[in-house]
């Protein structure tokens, strides 16, 4: 009988994984307790059906969906549980040695900010600024307009940034900081080290089919496009993209960083989307385009096994070369690979993790602290697929040890995106599902996908 050694090594992945989690419990108080476990119920079902599939178990579907209506009456209940401990009463900023005096009294800061929006009730320094709580009186938007026009009247347009967020407590709370604390000018050689990456990216992408794979490239400058059109829309400044070549797939995209403060949740969610949007668009066409040709004959014969390890290309496959997937080889258009790979790529980036462009689309949605258990489970995730798949192992330890945390703070950071950004987030995220998951007769003949 033949040893299948990666059940063992997820079982003791995952042993391992609770006996830290157990120990951390331990040392939080019952809130935080609670609050763990409505991410572990949140995240339960996703992560173990993706961990299913990457071992090749077929699941009824119906026992996943009944997973997420148990997980979120479970997530309703710890909810209210929390809500009826007493608060307890912290501020989650620390003022530091180098925190200097504030730049008003509390007497001054009030008589600055008035009583009809904001009345602060407590000042404290903060890297030359203040952090100041108080109680909102108004629509937050409204209010952080208001506050932003006095501070600047006062102070002049630069000088400093005035942040509305919600403290550890979710006390509404004002953060003033000098212009130079928020705002980050590149060095000298960052420009050249973007283009600098940039050239060798195009080599990697070459690679992956030439000469056709240099399209990946159209991909790439596509999703940097997107990023930026949006965020001149909202008067933002990002840095050059630090690009990042893969063998693989040609690349695994661009490192983008905000220069300047993003004026709102609404905001850093249209920047965040626009990116992969715009690159996923582009990709698609590339990959219709590429089975569109297909049928000419001129490509590389190959399985058609090959195409099953999407759902997604294999579904667009069945529908575009139909009859031909029967033959045992089936002739594909370099373009095919191309647009699989930019594809790939737009989906990794949706992936709900930290400074990832899906991460900030769900930090702005849904908050910091969904974000930080999305990050956790997909890392998990990511590490128990990539025994099999270099490419996710590669893009893990990536992310972990660069793109993990969630992005700063918006200058308005309470008011909630609407509606039809969170229904799209859910979207995007059954998109990266598509592209990712492999095609599985068994799983998806519930769903109507064809056996």
């Amino acid at each position: 009988m033949e040893y299948k050694w990666e059940p063992a090594v997820l079982t003791g992945g995952v042993l391992l994984v609770l006996m830290g989690g157990w120990w951390r419990l331990q040392m939080l108080s019952l809130d935080r307790r609670l609050a763990w476990g409505q991410w572990f119920l949140l995240a339960l079902p996703w992560g173990l059906w993706l961990g299913l599939i990457g071992l090749g178990i077929a699941v009824n579907f119906t026992v996943i969906l009944w997973m997420l209506v148990m997980t979120q009456l479970g997530y309703v209940a710890l909810g209210r549980w929390r809500r009826g401990l007493p608060v307890p009463v912290v501020l989650d900023v620390t003022p530091t040695e180098a925190a200097g005096t504030p730049f008003l009294g509390l007497a001054a800061l009030r008589e600055l900010f008035g009583w009809e929006h904001f009345f602060a009730t407590e000042l404290r320094p903060y890297r030359g600024g203040a952090i100041v709580v108080g109680n909102l009186r108004g629509n937050p938007a409204q209010v952080h307009r208001e506050l932003t026009a006095k501070l600047q009247n006062r102070f002049g347009d630069e000088a400093y940034r005035l942040f509305l967020v919600a403290d550890g407590q979710g006390r509404p709370t004002v953060v003033i900081l000098p212009t130079a604390e928020v705002e980050t000018e590149p060095v000298p050689w960052w420009r050249g080290l973007s283009l600098g990456l940039l050239g060798f990216t195009l080599l990697t992408c070459w690679q992956i089919a030439p000469p056709w794979g240099l399209l990946m490239g159209l991909v790439l400058l596509a999703h940097e496009g997107g990023h930026r059109w949006q965020a001149g829309r909202y008067g933002v400044r990002l840095l050059w993209p630090l690009w990042v070549p893969t063998a693989e797939l040609g690349a695994f995209g661009g490192i983008t960083r905000f220069a300047t403060a993003v004026p709102h949740r609404t905001a850093l969610w249209d920047i965040a989307a626009a990116g992969p949007g715009v690159g996923a668009l582009v990709s698609g066409m590339l990959l219709l385009v590429g089975l569109g040709l297909s049928p000419t004959g001129d490509g590389v014969p190959v399985e058609p096994e090959w195409l099953q390890t999407s759902l997604l290309v294999g579904g667009l496959a069945r529908l575009v070369l139909g009859a031909e997937l029967q033959e045992p080889l089936v002739r594909l258009h370099p373009l095919v690979t191309v647009g699989w790979a930019g594809l790939v790529v737009t989906a990794l980036n949706f992936l709900p993790v930290g400074c990832l462009d899906g991460g900030r689309m769900v930090q702005a949605v849904y908050g910091e602290k969904v974000l930080r258990a999305t990050t956790l489970v997909t890392l998990v995730v990511l590490g128990c697929l990539g025994l099999g798949q270099p490419v996710l192992l590669s893009w893990g330890v990536l992310i972990l040890f660069i793109q993990r945390r969630p992005e700063r703070p918006n200058l308005e950071d309470i008011t909630e995106p609407d509606d039809r950004r969170a229904f799209l987030t859910l979207g995007v995220l059954l998109l990266t599902l598509l592209v990712l998951l492999p095609w599985q007769a068994g799983l998806w003949g519930a769903l109507g996908w064809g056996g």
